[in-house]
């Protein structure tokens, strides 16, 4: 019995821990790409916001392995939904 609620508890720090993580680039590349002319160094800038695009993906991509589901993953929905 306390085995199942351990996998249990993993499971949902593992989905929670996946909505924040693409919930918080999300947010980060919006907040890049709105501040992207009143940069003092454009070309770091630019690194930064291609870095956070990179990361995104990343977690994303986290998400569709560990989902195993067809369409779009539950975390990604989730996160979109909380961003948007």
């Amino acid at each position: 019995m306390k085995n199942k609620f351990d996998t249990e508890y993993i499971d949902g720090r593992i989905e929670a821990k996946l909505i924040s993580k693409i919930a918080h680039h999300r947010l980060k590349i919006r907040d890049l790409m709105r501040r992207r002319h009143s940069a003092d160094y454009p070309e770091l800038h630019y690194i930064s916001v291609k870095g956070s695009i990179r990361d995104l993906r990343v977690w994303m991509h986290m998400a569709k392995l560990i989902d195993h589901g067809f369409g779009l993953p539950y975390p990604v929905y989730m996160a979109k939904q909380l961003t948007g």
